[in-house]
């Protein structure tokens, strides 16, 4: 199964019981480095090995893994994918990840989304609809929810939602050459993959 990748989720040092759902920020580790300070290094090392150990497993085959994580640091984005997080099926958490998306391009980190419908609560059909037109912008797209959650599949909505998110999908695919454009601009330039008004028009002050 050549086309089966990895999704490294719960890269970060967790403790569940704790204030912060993660060890202390004081925490000391080797080297009296605090917690506060290596708490993402743990995502990077994590997902930089499994990148790795992926093109080792197939040696002397041109692969190109797809890794997703969910904890990053500087330089992530040479080997995974990330998303944003456990967001919420509401409307303050669709219109936060524009912003999130677009600030992660520009900071270096291009391929990123948001789970579309919110991985937490059973967003309305509407908001449904809303965020998969969304996030036929996101350079990462994917649904992803609970498993608490209603089932959200598209076809599930029934009309006109069904008919307006299937649109939003054939969208995304007619434009697979300028994604593809697009990313190839990210590897080699630098540049954010979807870009802000500002990026694009820096000299538009308005």
């Amino acid at each position: 199964m050549s086309n089966v990748w990895l999704w490294n989720d719960m890269n970060e040092p967790s403790v569940f019981n704790g204030p912060e759902v993660t060890m202390p920020r004081d925490n000391l580790h080797h080297g009296n480095w605090e917690h506060r300070d290596v708490h993402n290094l743990n995502g990077l090392t994590f997902h930089n090995a499994t990148y790795h150990a992926l093109i080792e497993r197939k040696k002397g085959e041109i692969r190109r893994p797809f890794v997703l994580t969910r904890s990053f640091y500087a330089g992530s984005q040479r080997t995974a994918a990330m998303w944003t997080g456990d967001n919420q099926a509401d409307w303050g958490h669709l219109k936060t990840s524009i912003p999130m998306i677009l600030n992660q391009g520009v900071s270096g980190f291009p391929f990123g989304g948001a789970d579309v419908g919110g991985f937490f609560g059973t967003p309305s059909k509407e908001l449904l609809t809303r965020w998969f037109q969304a996030g036929a912008f996101y350079p990462f797209m994917r649904g992803h929810a609970h498993i608490d959650t209603r089932r959200r599949e598209p076809y599930m909505a029934g009309e006109p939602y069904t008919g307006i998110m299937t649109q939003a999908l054939r969208l995304r695919y007619s434009l697979l050459p300028a994604w593809y454009t697009a990313f190839h601009e990210a590897s080699t330039d630098g540049y954010p993959v979807v870009r802000a008004q500002y990026y694009v028009h820096p000299e538009d002050d308005k």
